[in-house]
């Protein structure tokens, strides 16, 4: 028999030992398995068993527990009763004297000379029968016998030294409570009981109080003799009583006798009466753990215990337990017969199967046989096939000239199986100018001069023309020297034969072009691994780099090389692939040029950037006209800024005309009050009546009027005067003066100006042109509402708000003039764009608003439609944006 061998860990199986295996493993894997389940079912049975037979010890013990409970709890009831039972009968008695006594009172009718005869009556009555009596009249108080039990009561009640307040207290109490009247007159300190009855006498219309006092009995003796007569009633001897006072134990051993503890605790056994009563001699309290088996007497200082004799508790479930235990012996046998049987089914099955498993591996071990020699075949181009690297795989067998490729060479080449049947056959689809090379590489190891093939060349591939071809093999000889077969690899190389070409002719078309290719490492100085030959146009060689005479850092402009640095560095800390940087260099000349700069970051196999690879591009001439270029756009925006400042001085100019007409309004009432005070003084100048100081008072008149005109020149001037530089101002003080010079306009048309604003509102800005700008936005305002008012009449007003929100001043100018057409509501801000006749506006009023606020004041203007009317919002700043 042929054995085949199959490794696992260090151990060598072959067929016979698998065999084996196959054949005595089942039978010990159902016997251990057997007897596996026969322990489980054992312990399980034997658990099920104890759990049902402390299932009904328990069931039984507490039925007996509650039973012995039950006792101990009627047995002390039974106490409770036979104490109250003695108490009672002393009450019965006192009130059969007390009755017995009252009617013999009341016959006597009391007064001074029966009162004697009274007091001997009861003193023989309470030598005859041993009780005590108190007799006292209610109105007065008076009492004629018993003052030591009034006393006595009055000890009991109050804690105080004995007077006569605290007894007339005690009698109060007493004819309070009514005729037939029993009281209990417990001392807790003494534990003692006295028990009273009093009754009302009504003898000539005088209420009397007669009251019986039992004898001071002690109630703690009264329950102790109880509860030892209960005991002794008890012929079982159930219940046994320690006293705490006395260390005494009654009945602890039966038959009414009375033992010290320290005796019986003396031979202590774990018993649990023996516990119980070790715990009473060392505790006054109650323990929860003995509660259903004692009681405890807290007032007197009694402990009751009943005893437990658990020998008897089983007695009547022996029978039931041993059927329990007869149950499951019968259960674990028949367990015990069906496992068995399983097994013994299921040996005879395993070695049915396993008969049939020998004859199995007979028949697999004439296959192997028959598979041997193909077998060591492939092994052995297995192991060729090791030798060489894991890419396409052939086999040129020369004894019989042919030819064998692997699917992934075929793959490579595209060709199908047999389509290539021999080494002609392969040589024919090499490229001609390759095929030499490859001759004389397969000449040189058949000569005998090297070991190994390897060689590149274009193979021509059965769909898309060649293909470079990288090819490593070895030739193989046999017994008598001649060559057998010859093993090859071949690799698909071209990718990157086509990548290599691709960067020669790269490298080809900059090499005296402007474009500069560098290949630096990344150190300190940027030492130069690689530059192209174009590197001349900045007159330096390439020599000087890569001989390290001249380093990439050097040729950088002094100004630049730190902002260099510190873009790698953070390129390579954020892990960019690659950036773009535009910098200034030197070349030899010494000249200064602008570059743009492309980097790659190339890393090692440890992951750390090795080189920086990239091109530089001369845009020297673009930053030259890029500055030229800035130099013309200032040059027109400085144009632009002295167009809008003449636009803003023909807009004041074009405003002037409305001023003027302001102004000699503002003036007429002046004059005419100058004209009269002339003519006045002119009359009365000769008048003798005419005094110095009227002179002086028309003169100071005069001067006033005078010195408003003036004051209303200033203002126009200071209007029409450019703002050269920032202040700052307060807004209402600027609005007040801005309607100071269109107020008499706006009365004259019946315009009512209504304006609200905080003080202390204060901007820095451009006084004027804001002045100018509100200026604007009135006279606008005041052109609308004369329009509507040629059509209708109506109360015409321009509200004037300024507010503040977040740092900025809100300036809200609005007026009843009649809605802006949505079409149009965007456009009035442009310039030129008017929607009056041409005679009555220019079209730049508000452009002009809109470029001094937004440009000039760097603020903001809106204006939107509301109710009959039209609001413009000025938003400027508080301060400087870049204060």
């Amino acid at each position: 028999m042929i054995k085949s061998t199959m490794v696992k860990s260090k151990n060598v199986y072959n067929l016979e030992s698998i065999e084996k295996i196959i054949t005595y493993i089942p039978v010990i894997f159902i016997f251990l398995l057997t007897v596996v389940l026969l322990i489980v079912s054992y312990f399980v049975i034997e658990s099920k068993q104890n759990k049902e037979i402390e299932t009904i010890k328990q069931e039984s013990i507490i039925k007996y527990e509650f039973k012995k409970k039950e006792e101990l709890k009627k047995f002390v009831q039974n106490i409770k009763k036979d104490v109250n039972a003695n108490i009672t009968g002393a009450k019965t008695r006192l009130q059969k004297i007390v009755y017995v006594a009252s009617g013999y009172i009341q016959r006597l009718n009391l007064d001074g000379k029966n009162i004697n005869n009274t007091l001997e009556y009861l003193n023989k009555i309470e030598k005859k029968t041993g009780i005590f009596f108190v007799l006292f009249e209610k109105d007065g108080l008076k009492i004629y016998r018993g003052k030591n039990i009034i006393s006595y009561i009055s000890d009991l009640i109050f804690s105080t030294k004995k007077n006569d307040k605290d007894n007339r207290l005690v009698k109060e109490y007493i004819y309070s409570q009514g005729n037939d009247n029993f009281q209990y007159w417990i001392d807790d300190i003494k534990k003692t009981v006295r028990v009273s009855f009093f009754d009302v006498i009504h003898v000539k219309n005088k209420l009397y109080y007669l009251g019986a006092f039992s004898i001071i009995n002690n109630l703690r003796s009264i329950t102790k003799n109880t509860i030892c007569s209960s005991i002794k009633k008890d012929h079982d001897d159930h219940f046994w009583l320690y006293d705490f006072s006395s260390k005494e134990v009654y009945n602890f051993f039966g038959k009414d006798k009375t033992y010290n503890v320290k005796r019986i605790l003396k031979n202590f056994k774990n018993k649990r009466k023996y516990i119980i009563l070790h715990y009473y001699k060392n505790h006054d309290n109650e323990n929860t753990n003995f509660k259903n088996q004692s009681y405890l007497f807290k007032k007197f200082k009694f402990a009751i215990s009943i005893n437990y004799s658990k020998k008897h508790i089983l007695q009547d479930k022996i029978v039931q337990i041993n059927n329990i235990k007869y149950k499951y012996k019968v259960l674990f046998l028949k367990i015990v017969f069906y496992i068995l049987s399983v097994s013994i089914l299921i040996i005879i099955f395993s070695f049915i199967f396993l008969r049939f498993v020998k004859d199995v591996f007979k028949r697999y071990n004439r296959r192997l046989n028959l598979r041997k020699e193909s077998l060591q075949h492939w092994k052995k181009r297995f192991e060729l096939a090791v030798i060489a690297s894991n890419d396409g795989m052939w086999d040129i067998d020369f004894s019989k000239n042919s030819i064998y490729f692997s699917k992934k060479w075929l793959d490579i080449s595209e060709y199908n199986k047999d389509e290539i049947k021999s080494f002609a056959d392969w040589f024919l689809l090499i490229h001609k100018e390759d095929r030499d090379n490859v001759h004389k590489k397969f000449n040189e190891i058949i000569e005998g001069k090297k070991e190994h093939l390897i060689c590149e060349y274009r193979l021509k591939t059965k769909n898309h023309g060649y293909k470079w071809i990288l090819a490593r093999g070895r030739i193989f000889k046999n017994e008598k020297k001649a060559f057998k077969r010859m093993l090859m690899m071949s690799m698909d190389i071209d990718k990157n034969k086509r990548i290599s070409k691709e960067l020669l002719n790269v490298e080809m078309l900059v090499e005296d072009g402007r474009i500069i290719i560098f290949k630096c490492n990344n150190d300190k100085d940027l030492s130069v691994e690689f530059v192209s030959n174009s590197i001349k146009s900045y007159g330096y060689f390439k020599d000087d780099f890569e001989h390290r005479n001249i380093n990439y850092i050097d040729i950088v402009y002094e100004k630049d090389k730190k902002s260099l640095k510190d873009t790698i560095s953070l390129s390579i800390k954020t892990e960019q692939k690659s950036f773009s940087k535009i910098y200034r260099i030197v070349d030899n000349a010494g000249k200064i040029r602008w570059i743009y700069s492309r980097v790659i970051l190339l890393k090692d196999d440890l992951g750390d950037v090795r080189y920086l690879y990239g091109y530089i591009h001369d845009i020297t001439k673009l930053k030259r006209v890029e500055e030229d270029l800035k130099l013309k756009v200032n040059e027109e925006i400085e144009k632009n800024r002295q167009k809008d400042s003449y636009i803003i001085q023909q807009n004041k100019l074009a405003a002037m005309g409305g001023m003027l007409g302001s102004i000699s309004h503002q003036w007429r009432q002046p004059l005419n009050n100058v004209q009269l005070i002339l003519h006045f003084l002119r009359d009365n100048f000769d008048n003798k009546n005419f005094q110095k100081k009227d002179l002086q008072e028309y003169i100071q008149r005069a001067k006033t009027q005078i010195e408003y005109m003036s004051q209303t020149i200033d203002d126009f001037r200071d209007f029409y005067k450019p703002s050269k530089s920032k202040n700052s101002f307060d807004i209402k003080n600027l609005i007040e003066s801005s309607l100071k010079i269109i107020e008499e306009q706006f009365n004259k048309n019946d315009i009512s100006i209504k304006f609200l604003c905080e003080n202390g509102i204060v901007s820095y800005n451009y006084e004027n042109e804001l002045k100018q700008s509100i200026l604007n936005i009135l006279n606008n305002a005041k052109d609308a509402l004369l329009q509507k008012k040629e059509k209708s009449n109506f109360n015409a007003f321009v509200k004037i708000e300024v507010k503040i929100e977040d740092s900025f001043a809100i300036i809200s100018i609005e007026n009843n003039g009649g809605n802006i057409e949505k079409d149009i509501l965007d456009r009035i801000f442009e310039p030129y764009f008017t929607t009056k006749f041409e005679k009555q506006g220019t079209g730049i009023g508000l452009y002009m608003t809109k470029v001094i606020i937004e440009k000039n004041l760097k603020g903001k203007i809106e204006v939107i439609n509301k109710k009959n009317g039209v609001e413009f919002k000025i938003i400027l700043p508080m301060k400087e944006k870049n204060e």
